[in-house]
């Protein structure tokens, strides 16, 4: 996803926003932030349930052919009710076995996926990522910065003490920032685009105190 010089560039800009505060900024790109199978299993499930009742209402009845393997345009005798009942599960079990197969394609189970169930998972796995690099410091304070290339999403997340000073506007304007770059593929450009608004956030609110010599800097962490 990103190229060595790409990393270089997120690198340096994380060096340099960490000499003007005491806090620590770390950025993870993630390709995807969940499989959403259930995406597929409950478009898949919906599909057999309603399909069938949608094609009787138009007069069409392929359970009955299916159950007595009569394919003739031509009249056909009325089968048994048992006849048709398994050819309408046997018409349910095929169109559940193949919208899985088609809704599991991974276009596919992203567009179908509800905008909602992706902003939650990424959010969920931004904070997951937060938590496990913030335990990792010694910083007083510290920023994610979390893009997920799929959903098309990007989170910041801050620790309780910044976010306190500070509020969402600062994180929203550091995520239009990335998602105007990203949007355009420079996907380094955009996380190099929040770093800097993070940055200056970081600089106003938790200044470094004294000289810092060697800002330990970072780079982004590809999942």
């Amino acid at each position: 996803m990103l190229s060595k010089s790409d990393h270089q560039r997120i690198a340096d800009a994380i060096a340099t926003a960490e000499t003007a505060t005491r806090g620590e900024i770390f950025c993870v790109v993630a390709h995807e932030s969940g499989a959403y199978r259930e995406t597929a299993f409950a478009w898949a499930a919906g599909l057999a349930l309603a399909g069938p009742p949608v094609v009787l209402l138009a007069g069409f009845r392929p359970w009955e052919r299916i159950a007595t393997g009569d394919w003739s345009t031509g009249a056909m005798a009325h089968p048994h009710p048992m006849t048709i009942l398994m050819g309408y599960a046997t018409v349910q079990a095929l169109l559940f076995a193949a919208s899985l197969l088609l809704i599991s394609l991974p276009a596919a189970r992203r567009v179908l996926t509800p905008p909602r169930v992706k902003r939650a998972r990424v959010h969920a796995r931004a904070l997951e990522q937060f938590a496990h690099r913030l335990h990792a410091t010694e910083a007083e304070t510290g920023v994610l910065i979390y893009a997920s290339l799929a959903e098309r999403r990007v989170e910041v997340i801050a620790d309780e003490l910044i976010h306190a000073k500070v509020g969402d506007a600062a994180w929203d304007q550091a995520v239009a920032a990335a998602l105007a770059r990203i949007r355009q593929g420079d996907i380094a450009g955009g996380l190099v685009a929040a770093i800097e608004s993070c940055g200056a956030v970081l600089a106003r609110h938790c200044p470094v105190e004294g000289d810092r010599a060697s800002p330990p800097g970072g780079e982004a962490i590809e999942i």
